[in-house]
């Protein structure tokens, strides 16, 4: 089966090229990649276009600045196959990614949204810990998700995409700026099955300029409101608009807005403790992490287990060798041109 790529970038010159390597490594060779460069002013058009000479495979769509959401929809409408893979141009594929997937979707043919776990890297591409481990990894966890209503949550560059499904569904949606992967993946869900593959398949890379790091403030409003309008879509109402939206939180009783606060306090303290820890701070690193511990341990905890203890619990059994083989980009393969 024939497999669609889409990066969407802007100004990424720094990781575009070991994005673009990543996929063209790819053990599953029939695929195309379109590289979709949204107004860029850097090198990264020239290094898209650099690739593309060299392998068939590639495509490289440039437009004016229309922002990532825009890039990310152009990149489904001109996909060529029925499987659209995203990939975000700082994070990366392991060399088996999608042929893991195909064989994933094969075993569950209703699935609309393939997933899978991976490993957070810093601006290197040292391995730092483990992301995603959450499910829903069957078709009994993705029911008990939206019956519950629970949102479902993947890494975006871990995802594959039924196309004609997303783009019946109108595609990402702009008004969700910065949390239009999670508004998508669940009403995709509200649907069709959405499963991850139990096991690491993408590189998540964490540095300073990403947008889950610079934008932590509003993405966070941003990802209560998209949950909000997921729960109004399941109980049979209609989505709050962002104004309502806001004047419904402001009819909070003070104790929720304290355990609010002490959840969203927890979750930007424990994001710079990993910035922190991504560039080996580790005095910081601690500094950030006990402060997360002491205002919202119940949020810092579970997050800690999943994404240190229990790999680290893995690798006395042998995972830490592979961990190091794959994450060593240094090392990586290059790329053979395609037909």
């Amino acid at each position: 089966m024939k497999v669609s790529v889409v990066i969407p970038v802007h100004n990424g010159e720094r990781y575009l090229a070991q994005a673009i390597e990543s996929v063209l490594s790819q053990t599953h060779r029939d695929l195309e990649l379109l590289v979709v460069d949204d107004g860029s002013t850097d090198g990264s058009p020239g290094i898209a276009g650099r690739f593309a000479r060299a392998d068939s495979r590639i495509r490289v769509l440039s437009q004016e600045r229309r922002g990532h959401v825009a890039a990310a929809n152009r990149g489904l409408e001109e996909a060529r196959c029925e499987w659209v893979a995203r990939l975000d141009a700082d994070d990366l594929f392991l060399r088996e990614k999608i042929e893991r997937q195909l064989d994933f979707m094969k075993a569950n043919p209703g699935v609309r949204i393939v997933g899978s776990l991976g490993y957070f890297i810093n601006h290197a591409g040292r391995a730092l810990g483990l992301v995603g481990s959450e499910g829903p990894f069957n078709e009994r966890d993705c029911r008990r998700l939206v019956e519950a209503n629970q949102p479902v949550s993947f890494i975006h560059s871990s995802t594959m995409v039924h196309r004609e499904t997303v783009l019946l569904l109108g595609g990402y949606r702009t008004k969700f700026l910065q949390v239009e992967d999670i508004d998508l993946w669940n009403r995709v869900a509200e649907a069709h099955p959405v499963l991850k593959v139990p096991e690491p398949l993408v590189l998540y890379r964490i540095h300073p300029d990403s947008m889950t790091m610079s934008r932590q403030g509003e993405q966070r409003i941003q990802y209560k409101w998209v949950i909000e309008c997921m729960r109004a879509r399941r109980s049979g109402r209609d989505e709050p608009g962002f104004e309502e939206f806001l004047r419904m939180r402001q009819g909070r009783s003070w104790q929720r807005k304290l355990g609010e606060w002490a959840e969203d306090a927890g979750e930007r303290l424990y994001q710079r403790a990993a910035l922190h820890y991504a560039s080996g701070n580790y005095l910081k690193t601690a500094s950030f992490l006990f402060l997360s511990l002491a205002i919202h341990p119940r949020h810092v905890i579970p997050r800690l287990y999943m994404r240190k203890i229990a790999p680290a619990l893995q690798n006395a059994f042998g995972e830490r060798e592979r961990l190091r083989k794959e994450t060593t980009i240094a090392e990586a393969p290059r790329y053979a041109p395609g037909k």
